[in-house]
């Protein structure tokens, strides 16, 4: 018996389908050729774009195709059919203007302003100068963002400090401790690659830093040479690590900076080498207008002058702000603290109102 399949096509063969290679090759010149007959327009839009690695790479993608398609006058069609729709090129195309935003003497980078296609048609001419906020508008979808980095010490506040600064909405902070870190021991942990790391990624626009507590010992240079603590040549590689530090942070204009000081320590020994390190610290900020050194012995020391474990509220009332061992916050020492950090941030003239009572 005839294959019933076989009699059907001889019967009719009108009904006789394509290979499957001829319909794909079929669809791949319809998109070659839709490529072609669109590529002007695609370059068009390639060149709009602001100058980044993206825009280069779509201009020099399309540029060769618009040529090719342009030469073999592929590019009719699209032509003949926007001037029957009477669409005018010059009427769609934004314009793109260069202009300076501030003046930002370090990176140089250029601020890109489009124009909408309702501002060319009304004919404002371009080398008016547009309006310029005195600053940024913080909302909850662009919040002020604050970053506190450093040792075991921002352990005992940094999270008591998050939920404080972030009573607003508008606010959004981090705190990132690193136990038993500091600038003597990069090979523990290396504070300015992460530091650089944060500042790269989340650009923030208050930077918090607290190290010390486990610096007063000996360094080990690049080149593999001890340095003992406290002598001259030992202070002179700290300082390039801590001016390493602020400069990192302070690479932003505008950026806020804030050093702790080590508070007074319960042992004379260790308290004298946290005095030690402090002077250095108030030192290196005092010569960067960008860096402000808090101290923080008149805020944990009793009328003495002297460390205390207890001390009176703002209500008289004797608050434990200090661990039993005799170096780190408590509770209470971490809101005192935090509330003199949020205190300093708040007097930049460009706040107020971030934190509305």
């Amino acid at each position: 018996m005839e294959d019933k399949t076989d009699t059907e096509l001889q019967m009719h063969p009108d009904r006789v389908g394509f290979p499957a290679g001829k319909v794909f090759l079929s669809g791949v010149a319809g998109l070659i050729l839709a490529v072609a007959v669109n590529s002007s327009t695609l370059l068009a839009d390639a060149e709009r774009l602001p100058d980044s690695r993206s825009r280069s790479l779509s201009v020099a993608i399309w540029t060769p195709i618009e040529e090719v398609a342009s030469t073999l006058k592929l590019t009719w069609p699209r032509t003949v059919g926007d001037s029957l729709l009477g669409r005018d090129e010059d009427e769609v195309r934004i314009s793109l203007q260069r202009e300076q935003i501030g003046a930002k003497p370090e990176s140089g980078e250029e601020e890109w302003v489009v124009l909408s296609v309702e501002e060319e048609a009304s004919g404002d001419q371009l080398d008016q100068t547009p309006s310029v906020t005195s600053g940024p508008v913080w909302s909850p979808e662009n919040p002020f963002t604050i970053w506190v980095l450093g040792d075991s010490m921002v352990q005992f506040f940094g999270e008591t400090f998050v939920a404080m600064a972030e009573r607003s909405a508008l606010v959004a902070a981090t705190s990132e401790p690193k136990l038993a870190s500091g600038l003597s021991r990069p090979d523990y942990f290396d504070w300015p690659a992460r530091i650089s790391a944060v500042i790269t990624a989340h650009d923030p626009d208050a930077v918090i830093l607290m190290f010390g507590g486990n610096d007063a010992q000996n360094i080990k240079t690049d080149d593999g040479q001890w340095l003992e603590r406290f002598t001259a040549q030992w202070e002179e590689e700290y300082r390039k690590r801590i001016a390493l530090v602020m400069d990192l942070a302070t690479g932003k204009e505008g950026r806020i900076v804030l050093w702790v000081g080590q508070p007074p320590m319960r042992g004379d020994g260790f308290d004298s080498r946290m005095r030690q390190l402090n002077d250095l610290y108030r030192s290196e900020a005092g010569r960067r207008p960008g860096v402000k050194y808090l101290d923080l012995r008149s805020l944990f020391t009793d009328e003495s002058g002297n460390y205390a474990r207890y001390l009176p509220n703002s209500s008289g009332k004797l608050t434990d702000v200090r661990l039993t061992d005799g170096v780190h916050l408590s509770q209470w020492g971490g809101e005192w603290l935090s509330a003199l950090l949020l205190d300093e941030i708040k007097k930049s003239p460009e706040l107020d109102g971030l934190w509305a009572e």
